[in-house]
């Protein structure tokens, strides 16, 4: 009784780690990447972004700057981690990400 219990709870506790590692490990089905706010500025109605490709965790390495222009939102500033989507006809999606595990 006792070893089908151990077993019972490290399945259960397999199966709850996988899900949390597969939620935040998503790297939005390749369409897509996360990184930093570093700059950004008012173009009439938009907002002009520069975003560091960092996966929001490096604060060197390999990094690309971009700069894109979205609608307001009061949820991008500078400093803030996002996640940047692109669906197949070029309109970007730009959503906040919180980089932190949620355990």
């Amino acid at each position: 009784m006792k070893k089908l219990t151990i077993l019972t709870l490290t399945a259960i506790l397999g199966l709850g780690l996988a899900a949390c590692s597969k939620n935040y490990n998503d790297h939005d089905q390749g369409n897509g990447y996360r990184g930093e706010i570093l700059f950004s500025s008012y173009e009439g109605e938009k907002l002009n972004l520069t975003i560091r490709k960092n996966d929001c965790e490096r604060p060197d390495g390999p990094i690309e700057n971009i700069q894109l222009v979205h609608k307001y939102d009061s949820t991008l500033v500078v400093g803030a981690c996002v996640r940047v989507t692109d669906n197949s006809e070029g309109l970007k999606n730009i959503s906040t990400f919180s980089p932190r595990s949620p355990l």
